[in-house]
């Protein structure tokens, strides 16, 4: 091989070393007791929370999925107040998901990307809220906490909030 090939594979080789990899969501998981609950209701076992680029996907296990309130709050790192994402789950019946802000009078936040997947096969819910939709995008690290509740009664919530998660 010629100087001048060695030379260029070399260097191939050296730019592809240092250039960044794929950029990977950070996450955190939150695990919580089977059969802790309040009530009869939505037993929460694990919270497993990415904070990716573009938005933030939030996956709640239960012990059963049955009728109840799924609430989590999603708090950004900094003085802004965050916002609640909550789905009003009915096996038999509309669902309704909507998002609040966490500012004291919680109005109700327009973001027409937040997504909610019942999976009652799985008994698992899987929230997805667009980036945009907190602090219009200009965010970085967020925690996180969760309750459910059934006919405004608590039935299992996080005895705290999550460590900060940086975004991916």
């Amino acid at each position: 091989m010629s100087r001048w090939k060695i030379s260029a594979v070399a260097l191939l080789a050296a730019t592809l070393t240092l250039l960044p990899g794929p950029v990977e969501a950070q996450e955190a998981t939150m695990s919580d007791p089977a059969g802790d609950t309040l009530a009869r209701g939505l037993d929460v076992t694990r919270v497993k929370v990415s904070n990716q680029d573009f938005r933030i996907v939030t996956t709640v296990h239960f012990v059963r999925t049955r009728r109840g309130e799924l609430i989590v709050a999603l708090d950004p790192r900094g003085a802004n107040p965050g916002v609640v994402l909550v789905s009003r789950y009915r096996p038999r019946g509309p669902t309704r998901n909507f998002v609040l802000s966490a500012a004291g009078n919680a109005p109700r936040v327009r973001c027409p990307g937040f997504k909610v997947a019942w999976r009652p096969a799985r008994d698992l819910a899987r929230m997805t809220l667009p980036s945009t939709c907190l602090k219009r995008g200009n965010y970085g690290a967020v925690r996180f906490a969760f309750l459910t509740e059934r006919n405004a009664a608590d039935i299992d919530f996080s005895s705290d909030r999550s460590a900060f998660i940086p975004r991916g």
